[in-house]
């Protein structure tokens, strides 16, 4: 059988089987933190945006 690959056996297959399920795992943990971080930019960026008002006119009281 020059020239031909040989069919995959069990290891390979459970291998392969193995490397999807981890690849699976690591993309549902990436969309976790990317979910995680979106909630957490929604939740603090009205206060930061309630903090930026009054720092930049103390900071235009201060200059003037």
């Amino acid at each position: 059988m020059r020239g031909k690959t040989p069919a995959p056996g069990p290891d390979r297959s459970a291998d392969r089987t193995a490397a999807r399920s981890a690849a699976r795992s690591a993309v549902a943990v990436s969309v976790a933190a990317l979910i995680t971080a979106a909630a957490l930019f929604g939740a603090l960026a009205p206060k930061a945006a309630a903090l930026e008002g009054p720092l930049i006119n103390n900071i235009s009281i201060a200059l003037g």
